[in-house]
Formats: structure tokens, sequence, C-alpha cells
């Protein structure tokens, strides 16, 4: 019994990427990005001594992980690849959630305008606190992790089809 179907296409890698994993997903780049990240949560966290430090690191922190996941999903949507510095973005949105608090220790006084970093004084008072955001937080980046994986092989109907028809 014979068919005549096409044989199996191997899946494409997306234009331009070379084979194996593409460079903001190589495993060299991330764990200097993530050696850089935890010294300077670190540093970060050290800043709130004297602070209630697990209520205000912990919350912009989370904040920064789900802008970030968000972020980097909306750039693999658009970009069909992942954006660089996957994990140096978390420190770089933390820092504009906790910019606040920066101008805090230098005189201003907080305010509700200030929420324009990333929901910094609201953030604080939803409802479940820093639990709700560590939730959303695993939630966002199981998603994004689960987008990642399929988002790096073109969907079916990109592929070509018998006699090179879309």
């Amino acid at each position: 019994m014979t068919t005549n179907l096409p044989p199996a296409l191997p899946p494409a890698l997306p234009p331009g990427l070379p084979p194996g994993p593409p460079p903001a997903l190589r495993p060299l780049t991330l764990a200097v990005q993530a050696v850089v990240l935890v010294v300077a949560e670190v540093v970060l966290y050290r800043t709130y001594t004297g602070h209630d430090a697990a209520f205000h690191w912990s919350t912009h922190f989370l904040v920064a992980v789900i802008v970030t996941v968000a972020w980097h999903a909306l750039h693999l949507r658009w970009r069909a690849r992942p954006a660089p510095a996957q994990l140096l973005s978390v420190l770089g949105f933390h820092l504009v959630a906790m910019a606040p608090d920066l101008l805090f220790r230098a005189g201003v006084a907080h305010e509700r305008w200030m929420d324009v970093f990333l929901g910094h004084i609201s953030s604080h008072y939803i409802p479940g606190g820093d639990r709700t955001w560590l939730a959303l937080a695993v939630l966002a980046v199981l998603a994004y992790t689960w987008q990642l994986r399929s988002g790096l092989t073109p969907a079916p109907a990109s592929r070509p089809t018998a006699g090179g028809a879309r």
C-alpha cells in the first residue's frame, strides 16, 4: 500500500539563526547573566536593610520578573526569536520599579504619581501581598517557557507543503 504523502519535513530554523540555541539562550550567556543578576540583587536587597527589606525588595523584584516576562513574550511573538539579555532585563526592570525608593533616599517623599514606576506604591497593597506576586511570577515564567519552547520552531502553516504552495 503506497501513499502520495510528501516525506516529513524536519523542523526549520527561523531565518538567520545558526544551528543550536539562539544567542540569547546559550548556556554561557545565561550563566554570566545569572551571576551578574544574583550579585546585583544581593546588593539591592542590602540597600533595604533597616527598611523592611523583605516587604520592599521582594515586591519590586517579583513585579520586575512579571514585566520582564511580558516584555520577552511580546518580543518573541513579534520578532520570532528571544530577546537579548534574558536575565539582565530583570535587573533593569527591578531598578525601574525601585526608582522611587532611590529618590526617597535622596529626600523625595513617596507620592501616588510614583506608580508610573511599575506600580511602585500600589504594588504593595495587592490582596495576598507577595504570595500573590510570587504566584503570578511563577505562572508568567511557566507561560513564557512554554511560549519559548513552542516559538522556536515555525508553526506548521509556515512550512512548505507538497508542491511548494503555502
